[in-house]
């Protein structure tokens, strides 16, 4: 390898970095840092990569890595528990969204064979942007941050079925039925081949990597897996598929078997290096001088597209019955165009199916659309609040019953349980033995119908919202038991429920230590940790077996419930 080459990573890293970090100080998606910085090193810069297609090649090996982490990430015995609800959102998310913006597309005069792939590209949300802003907020595992992950993932899935009928999209000879038979035949060897390798996967494949794991040097576990994803692609690029898909593929069949590839994590960091420089080349590609006359058309088609995404994934949502904040929350964070519109976009420039112009329309529309999440987030949630109580956004909503004035606002010295899980479930069992007045808040449509047949008290909804904080009676309770896990939505709860109701006693479950300081700052008066209460309750049992009296096993407990909350 080159000196040269190796300078000129160096100024691609430094220019990612430049602007990775400048998109972050002004609270923008680093990948727009990066795209941006290309496009500027492009323009002043270009001359110094004359290595720009060994680059860039290299670069494709990151979008390879990416494809086989999300297949090794996505589990079949999971995806079978997802619940069908979401996954039928996500389904008429992208069927709906692509009807809808081709239209649009066709008015900006692209070819109706472009405007179709465009059009399902756009459908797509940046899963790289909007899974790193749920993080950062807590957001990841709870509700409706959990509905925003699994529909990013089944947009993802899409990816696959995408790149490999692409060929069929701009076939000049397409003449039916021989096409699509053509097409078929060309699909049943691939297919053939992954079924195959999936059951000598699950004979000889825990076997195989038995094998090369046995020794734990963290280079050879790396090499480990790498020779394991090189030699699955390998196969199955042999069978027919192409290699963004046959990796993607490999993925999921290794996942089934491999879940012990423990070295995953550490070919992360090289993959997000190689996609770091993926974007900031193809950032290079962008001619700045032809796009600069064409902003007022990007802005206006990304401005039209965004607007489309919003609407059709809101009333998609309103369809199932989804709660109105859950709505504006899930619809906002994925009217975004998605990271793997320009890898698709990048695979079909390579293959000579678009031309330049169009590939740079398509970057430009998505730069735009990652620049306006920030707004497009805050804007609507800010709407939804200043007008969420009149008629037309009542009407607007359609889940009128989440408006009305709840009959439990009239309760007194009651107990208000937030979450109906194991725990919460356990807390209202014993009330109810007590017969001690109680309602019972939950995001769970199916828990909250099976409650009310049953004659139990209880209300669907967002805890975190304070309409619903309200109609629970929260104003005229005496006790909160917050049995939700998540530690963000708990201090938003909190909050919110000494907002209105200052003389509240709160309980809260936690399952971070370092979380009590905090939770005790917000006015909490009690907090469980249900894994230490367990070891408690066992180690309290072992005393008893070895002979130590109750009166000395209450003092041991007494003193380490105090070393730990001390400490």
């Amino acid at each position: 390898m080159h000196a040269s080459f190796i300078n000129e990573i160096i100024l691609l890293v430094v220019a990612a970095f430049i602007g990775g970090f400048a998109a972050r100080t002004v609270k923008l998606p680093p990948i727009v840092g990066y795209l941006v910085s290309g496009i500027l090193f492009g323009i002043v810069g270009k001359a110094f990569i004359p290595s720009y297609d060994n680059l860039f090649r290299l670069s494709e090996v990151g979008i390879s890595l990416l494809l086989f982490t999300l297949g090794f990430e996505v589990s079949l015995k999971a995806l079978k528990k997802i619940n069908k609800k979401i996954i039928y959102v996500a389904l008429l998310q992208v069927v709906l969204s692509t009807v809808f913006i081709v239209p649009v597309l066709l008015l900006f005069h692209f070819s109706i064979q472009i405007a179709l792939l465009f059009a399902v590209l756009f459908s797509f949300s940046s899963s790289a942007v909007i899974l790193k802003i749920l993080e950062e907020k807590g957001m990841v595992t709870n509700f409706p941050g959990n509905n925003v992950f699994i529909i990013l993932l089944i947009q993802d899935l899409f990816i696959v079925p995408v790149i490999f009928l692409m060929p069929l999209l701009f076939n000049a000879q397409f003449v039916f039925p021989q096409t699509i038979f053509t097409l078929v035949l060309t699909l049943i060897k691939p297919l053939g081949a992954f079924i195959l390798m999936f059951i000598l996967g699950r004979i000889f494949l825990s076997k195989m990597l038995h094998i090369l794991f046995r020794y734990p040097q963290q280079e050879l576990t790396i090499l480990a897996t790498i020779f394991t994803a090189v030699v699955s692609i390998g196969l199955l690029t042999y069978a027919g598929l192409p290699q963004s898909i046959a990796a993607f593929f490999a993925g999921v069949l290794v996942s089934e078997e491999g879940k012990n590839l423990a070295a995953l994590s550490t070919i992360k960091p090289l993959r997000d290096i190689l996609l770091v420089l993926f974007f900031v080349l193809i950032g290079m590609l962008v001619n700045g001088g032809a796009v600069l006359p064409l902003i007022p058309v990007i802005i206006l088609a990304t401005v039209l597209i965004l607007i489309i995404k919003f609407f059709v994934l809101f009333f998609i949502l309103r369809f199932f019955k989804f709660l109105p904040t859950a709505n504006v929350f899930i619809s906002s964070h994925l009217t975004n165009i998605g990271e793997f519109a320009v890898v698709v976009a990048q695979i079909a420039f390579v293959s000579k199916f678009i031309d330049i112009s169009d590939y740079q329309s398509l970057l430009a529309i998505f730069i735009a659309s990652l620049l306006l999440i920030p707004g497009i987030t805050g804007f609507a949630k800010r709407i939804f609040e200043k007008y969420k109580n009149t008629s037309f956004v009542k009407n607007f909503m359609g889940d009128s019953h989440y408006f009305m004035r709840s009959p439990f606002e009239e309760i007194e010295n009651h107990v208000v349980i937030l979450g109906h899980g194991r725990v919460g479930r356990e807390v209202r069992n014993l009330l109810d033995m007590g017969e001690i007045p109680y309602v019972v808040v939950d995001f769970d449509r199916r828990t909250i119908d099976a409650l009310s047949q049953n004659m139990k008290n209880s209300l669907y909804g967002d805890p975190t919202d304070i309409d619903v904080l309200k109609s629970a009676g929260i104003k005229k309770a005496r006790i909160l038991v917050v049995a939700l896990p998540d530690g963000f939505v708990q201090k938003v709860i909190i909050k919110n429920s000494l907002q209105l109701n200052p003389k509240l006693i709160v309980l809260c479950r936690s399952h971070v230590d370092e979380d009590k300081y905090e939770l005790v700052n917000l006015g909490v008066n009690t907090i469980v940790i249900p894994e230490f209460e367990a070891g408690l309750r066992i180690g309290k049992k072992v005393l008893e077996l070895l002979g130590f009296s109750e009166k000395n096993t209450l003092e041991l407990l007494r003193k380490l419930r105090k070393f730990h909350f001390v400490h």
